[in-house]
């Protein structure tokens, strides 16, 4: 896909709403990174109360996998998964809008050795990952040390679309985003030995 550009439709008034929560979510994200957890935590337990059929879906997952745990174990990971989503939710930004020195203390990548020696060999990798909350600011840590290509669904909203795109390819601008009904360039790439990160928890449709 073509790198996203700025477009004058950004500025009509229409996305005026989203441009100021974007903003406002800038400006929280400036805050100490153990301050954002707090914040994050309680964002989950809000969601936790106010989104009851989320709640009913996760905690019937719960029920289905963990059989064996009483009902107050499986509660606390029901709120534990709550928790994580908020904290996720400014992670999402801290990926898109914290300097790449900041954001590179929270964490090491370990095993990157084996994607270097894939691609001096010319092999092809596929990074195969679930949509776990620490999606965004995992996949930002790691393209700062490697280029990952990445299966990609186009936001409905051209704005937001324009930049979580910015905020995802700032952190190495070889990395390509591969739209993911695009299976035969999926395949392309990975002849010529990128790295490809790969979900398939993702419901791509009976034709793919």
């Amino acid at each position: 896909m073509d790198r996203p550009r700025f477009r004058a439709a950004f500025l009509y008034p229409r996305f005026w709403p989203l441009w100021l929560g974007l903003g406002l979510l800038w400006l929280v994200v400036q805050l100490p990174y153990p301050l954002l957890l707090w914040i994050g935590r309680a964002l989950g337990a809000l969601m936790y109360r106010v989104a009851g059929e989320r709640r009913r879906i996760a905690k019937r997952n719960l029920e289905l996998c963990f059989p064996e745990k009483s009902a107050a174990e499986r509660k606390r990971l029901l709120k534990e998964n709550f928790a994580s989503t908020g904290i996720a939710f400014f992670e999402m930004a801290m990926s898109w809008w914290w300097s790449k020195p900041r954001l590179a203390r929270l964490a090491h990548v370990e095993g990157l050795e084996h994607l270097k020696q894939a691609q001096l060999e010319g092999n092809g990798v596929i990074l195969m990952a679930l949509h776990f909350t620490t999606l965004e600011i995992g996949a930002a840590l790691l393209g700062q040390q490697h280029t990952i290509d990445g299966m990609y669904r186009e936001h409905k909203n051209p704005l937001f679309d324009f930049i979580q795109r910015r905020g995802r390819e700032r952190h190495n601008l070889d990395s390509l985003a591969v739209e993911r009904e695009d299976v035969r360039g999926m395949l392309k790439l990975l002849r010529a030995g990128r790295a490809i990160w790969y979900a398939p928890d993702q419901d791509y449709g009976a034709k793919q």
